[in-house]
């Protein structure tokens, strides 16, 4: 996955002189570089970032850091951007302008080089603002969709998605801290867990106790590592999409892996209710106002799955009239297995 002996972490003159060395980026930007601006917007837990401009446009590079950003002595193998990219060159052909385009990996410093959003902003800054994006819900359940019918056995050969399975399957560090994370760590005793004490103790002991949720976790938790569905972006939520009024982008795909289609959009559902009762806690707003954002909140959730069912069924179909090579294995859904493809074809 990676050269010999040329990984260094850059910083801003180290990312001048790499998009430097590549003439097809140093184009982008123009001029010299010595006029380029560079500066770092490192946001995350676990890459750093850098925006470039230039006279003639702009630039974002990610580089993975060998540890985690914020936490030094928490050690991550560099390979996640090895992943990030594999995963956005196998999803792009099918969702079109929804991500930014990879223009470049360097995989001995293990860093992406990708178009620079503007004046695009993270989603869940968006939402804390309480600021509408008309089309936010409906673009992430289309992408959803087309990313997943794509990449599933509904539209490849067996043999692709079996390739798939093996590459990704070896993301298994960014994998594991979903398993921990989402999966695990909430429902016991763990030093990653944060609440406000003492006021939340009881709700965290409760969660801990109630042994019905913990086992529809587990239930989770073995369809997530059981169930390799589709090629998922495995990390869908409110900070890994960026948004304007009319245009909607998906970014971060490091933690990618094959799995049940179920997850990215009830990862994204999940972190769009956590942005519904987090409302009342951000800038001081009128209870009429902290309402109505929790109502459009909850009227684009409905939206998320709409939009998804809606067009995971039209690639369905379109695939049911498909032949020769390319063509899915599965047996078409067709007009007599709609009922029964409607409760299992996106589990």
């Amino acid at each position: 996955m990676a050269g010999a002996g040329r990984y260094l972490e850059l910083d801003q003159e180290g990312v001048r002189r790499h998009l430097a060395d590549r003439p097809a980026l140093a184009a982008r930007l123009g001029g010299d570089p010595g006029g380029w601006t560079v500066r770092e917007v490192s946001d995350g837990n676990l890459n750093s970032v850098f925006l470039a401009e230039g006279p003639s446009g702009g630039l974002c590079v990610k580089q993975s850091l060998p540890h985690v950003r914020v936490d030094t002595n928490w050690k991550l193998p560099l390979d996640r951007a090895f992943f990030e990219a594999a995963y956005m060159r196998a999803v792009a052909p099918h969702v079109g302008a929804a991500m930014p385009a990879l223009l470049d990996y360097d995989p001995a410093l293990f860093c992406l080089t990708m178009e620079r959003l503007s004046p695009h902003l993270i989603l869940r800054r968006g939402l804390i603002a309480r600021i509408r994006y008309p089309r936010m819900a409906a673009d992430v359940g289309r992408f959803v969709a087309r990313a997943c019918f794509a990449t599933s056995a509904l539209a490849r050969r067996f043999e692709a998605v079996m390739d798939d399975i093996a590459l990704f399957a070896r993301n298994q560090t960014l994998t594991r801290i979903t398993v921990d994370l989402v999966l695990t760590d909430p429902y016991r005793l763990s030093p990653r867990n944060r609440w406000t004490a003492p006021g939340l103790d009881a709700a965290a002991a409760a969660i801990r106790d109630d042994a019905a949720l913990k086992h529809a976790a587990a239930r989770m938790g073995e369809r997530f590592l059981g169930r390799p569905q589709a090629l998922l972006h495995g990390d869908l939520h409110a900070g890994s999409v960026m948004v304007t009024a009319d245009e909607t982008r998906v970014i971060d795909g490091e933690f990618a892996l094959m799995g049940p289609i179920g997850f990215d959009l009830g990862l994204f559902v999940g972190n769009l209710l956590l942005s519904l009762f987090s409302q009342p806690g951000h800038a001081a707003a009128d209870p009429a106002c902290v309402t109505r954002i929790q109502n459009w909140i909850a009227l684009q959730i409905g939206t998320v799955w709409q939009v998804f069912e809606t067009e995971f069924r039209r690639l369905w179909d379109a695939n049911a009239v498909r032949a020769g090579p390319g063509a899915g294995d599965v047996l078409p859904r067709g007009a007599a297995g709609r009922s029964r493809a409607a409760g299992g074809g996106a589990g």
